[in-house]
């Protein structure tokens, strides 16, 4: 498992409960632009304790192999977050597959950094995880979206109906998968 791996902009890092503050500045500075798209946040989300306590569990899913959350960082400003890329629901055996998720900080989207990190991390995910399969689920009107899972040569494979609790109600989502080329 790497800890950190850089892209030609970029750092990524898997960050530990110490880290806290700059992932709650993240959060909080991007609220407006993730919470339409995402499922409705605890009410102490917005808070350190929430966050340190996120980050630990994660680090302890990532050591069980169920679940990898890489932050971005630019090289030239190694302080502050600018994204993140993840992998959850991480399954073995006859599966081999997860599922990807991944945010952007409103400032640096639409210049390359989410497609350069999911890249990067696809990579990770095939080679180091042996994966087989990366299934991608998005919301019919998220556009920038799909076009950069498509970009990434996903393959749409049809509609999740009723898939995601987003604001409180139940959301159809697209479908992609990318298949790990080896297996081909």
């Amino acid at each position: 498992m790497l800890m950190t791996c850089d892209t030609q902009r970029l750092e990524l890092k898997i960050l530990h409960e110490d880290a806290a503050s700059l992932v709650l500045s993240f959060y909080e500075d991007n609220k407006v632009t993730f919470e339409p798209w995402e499922p409705k946040r605890a009410e102490n989300f917005y808070t350190l304790s929430y966050q340190k306590a996120s980050l630990a569990a994660e680090y302890q899913q990532m050591l069980e192999s169920k679940f990898l959350r890489y932050w971005l960082f630019l090289k030239d400003y190694p302080d502050t977050i600018i994204g993140s890329v993840c992998y959850y629901n991480i399954l073995k055996g006859a599966y081999q597959s997860c599922s990807l998720g991944y945010k952007m900080n409103q400032q640096y989207g639409q210049q390359g950094f989410a497609f350069e990190s999911i890249q990067k991390t696809i990579s990770i995910m095939f080679q180091e995880y042996h994966l087989h399969r990366i299934e991608a689920f998005i919301m019919p009107n998220n556009l920038p979206s799909i076009k950069l899972i498509e970009k990434l040569n996903f393959s749409y494979e049809g509609i999740s109906y009723s898939y995601a609790s987003v604001k409180g109600f139940w959301t159809d989502h697209k479908r992609y998968s990318l298949i790990n080329p080896r297996d081909l």
